[in-house]
């Protein structure tokens, strides 16, 4: 007999949905955009009201893009003032990095984010450094250009029809997008920036493990292989907090370390840990732990069980979403060549998997990651 699974519903997911709402009342109560209205008082066809709602409809998807790209360029921009050093910048999934010492374009996406600028902090004195004005500045940079934005509606409302459309429309996104990433929120399982700078106030640990990371990322940015990282970056006592979104993160990176270490019983208790000491964490560290426990299980333990465990539906259309990740296509051939036995379908893992290592902006991930394909490939 199935079980009906009850479904919690955050109030925090619903917000998005909220701030869409009052953007539509927001923009129709400044240009006084009402179809039917128009329609019944003017005789007008509904095509024709339709097509007048045609700029601010327009506007509303390319102030979405706009804004995306200026949340990220105000983390550049904060973060250069921080002294923090370039490393990449990302919208969608297409991703500039700095490659010794030269700019490339690559591609990379994170299920959820719809860009990312990462940053190597300044040099941490007893564990402080600036780092406020560098998380928050995305969201500030959207609050000032749609403050530019009613300026412009002010300065052209009276000579130009469309200008509560347009620019009310790029101003109501930009403030609804800053909104949702100062607020410390978790929404579709990511934290906000508002979130993270909530967690580096109040936590040590938390300003520690976030300075580790973007130091970790800059250097695996320039070639260096997570093996090579220090060793005593990732030592997590009995009272780490696995459920902060940062040292969550921090504990994954441990989990990746130990399997680029070739200590796979080691990593396999990490991600164990992850899961169940992180309860609270936001799925997407979670869904990264379980990746790595299911690959782990496939070449270690192979129990037919606990593979069907983990190999949830959730964790197949966090997989699919995640498709420039190299590390998925690699547990996808193990799981297509180790326990589907499907050499068909794990070769098209394979030629998918060196598709993208020539587009990845982790050349030593894609060093990485081959030899695990060789490990899968010697269990056969």
């Amino acid at each position: 007999m199935n079980k009906k699974k009850k479904t919690k519903i955050k109030l925090t997911s619903l917000l998005p949905y909220v701030l869409g709402a009052a953007l539509g009342n927001i923009i129709f109560f400044i240009t006084g955009r009402n179809v039917g209205a128009d329609v019944s008082a003017e005789g007008v066809s509904l095509g024709m009201a339709l097509l007048n709602l045609l700029p601010g409809i327009v506007s509303l998807f390319i102030g979405v893009i706009l804004h995306i790209v200026l949340h990220e360029a105000g983390h550049l921009a904060a973060g250069l003032l921080s002294g923090y050093k370039f490393t990449s910048f990302r919208i969608g999934s297409v991703m500039i990095i700095k490659e010794n010492g030269r700019l490339k374009f690559k591609r990379f996406s994170i299920a959820g984010a719809g860009g990312q600028c990462l940053m190597s902090p300044p040099k941490s004195i007893k564990g402080e450094y600036p780092f406020a004005l560098y998380y928050l500045g995305g969201g500030l940079m959207n609050f000032i250009a749609s403050g530019i934005f009613v300026a412009v509606f002010l300065l052209t409302k009276d000579d130009f029809q469309y200008a509560g459309d347009i620019f009310i429309t790029l101003a109501a996104v930009g403030i609804i997008l800053g909104l949702i990433n100062i607020l410390p929120l978790e929404i579709g399982g990511v934290a906000t920036d508002g979130h993270y700078v909530v967690s580096l106030t109040k936590y040590e640990q938390s300003r520690r493990s976030s300075w580790l990371l973007l130091t970790a990322n800059a250097r695996i940015s320039s070639g260096e292989r997570a093996k090579n990282l220090p060793e005593e970056w990732f030592v997590f006592s009995e009272d780490y907090n696995f459920n902060d979104a940062i040292s969550g993160n921090l504990a994954t990176l441990g989990v990746w370390r130990l399997i680029d270490c070739r200590k796979f019983d080691e990593a396999k208790a990490l991600a164990e840990k992850i899961i169940s000491k992180g309860d609270k964490l936001i799925e997407l560290l979670k869904n990264e732990a379980r990746c790595e426990l299911l690959f782990l299980e496939i070449i270690t333990e192979k129990s037919q069980d606990e593979i069907g465990r983990l190999f949830t539906s959730e964790l197949k259309a966090y997989i699919k979403a995640s498709k420039t990740h190299l590390s998925k296509h690699r547990l996808m051939y193990a799981y297509e060549k180790l326990v589907s036995q499907n050499d068909e379908k794990a070769q098209k893992c394979l030629e998918t998997f060196n598709k993208i290592c020539l587009v990845s902006p982790y050349a030593s991930d894609c060093e990485s990651e081959k030899e695990l394909i060789n490990v899968v490939d010697g269990l056969i």
